[in-house]
């Protein structure tokens, strides 16, 4: 359902969607949790930020950031966010833009601004316009920077808190 969904092969409520979405979350939880407090880094795409900034995105009436982040509240939230900017111009010059749902100019532009609404502290704000070396060099060093943090005893946070 949610892949054919991304790649427009079926309609469904945005709504629901994004509450689809958060729900596939709260079920991995607590598997999440055990593997975080064993140890195990979890490196996670597209997380909970991305189903704000694409819902929240479509201008919606009743679907605005505040109810899109209400469903994920109390979710582990993540030590650092990569967000790779790249901008919707640069995006569609690259091989395959245009097949999944989202893929237009004008609604990744309001995705992108979307985004950064939520960027806080923890954001790694990363050029994705570079070469794929120069990123994955940036990336790897503040992960290594990160996980250093980390095994120092950096307790594990939740989701918009004060949300």
């Amino acid at each position: 359902m949610i892949n054919s969904y991304l790649t427009k092969q079926s309609e469904a409520d945005d709504a629901a969607m994004h509450l689809l979405f958060s729900a596939n979350r709260w079920e991995k939880r607590a598997a999440m949790l055990e593997r975080l407090n064993s140890g195990t880094t979890l490196i996670v795409d597209r997380y909970a930020h991305s189903g704000v900034a694409f819902t929240a995105a479509k201008g919606l009436p009743g679907l605005d950031t505040a109810w899109c982040r209400a469903p994920d509240v109390g979710l582990p939230a993540p030590d650092t966010v990569f967000f790779l900017d790249l901008s919707p111009e640069q995006a569609a010059e690259r091989g395959g833009y245009g097949q999944e749902r989202y893929e237009t100019t004008d609604l990744q532009k309001k995705v992108r601004q979307a985004f950064g609404t939520l960027q806080d502290p923890s954001w790694v704000v990363v050029d994705a316009a570079r070469s794929v070396e120069t990123v994955q060099a940036e990336i790897a060093e503040e992960s290594e920077r990160i996980l250093s943090r980390c095994e120092a005893g950096v307790p594990l946070g939740t989701l918009w808190p004060s949300a």
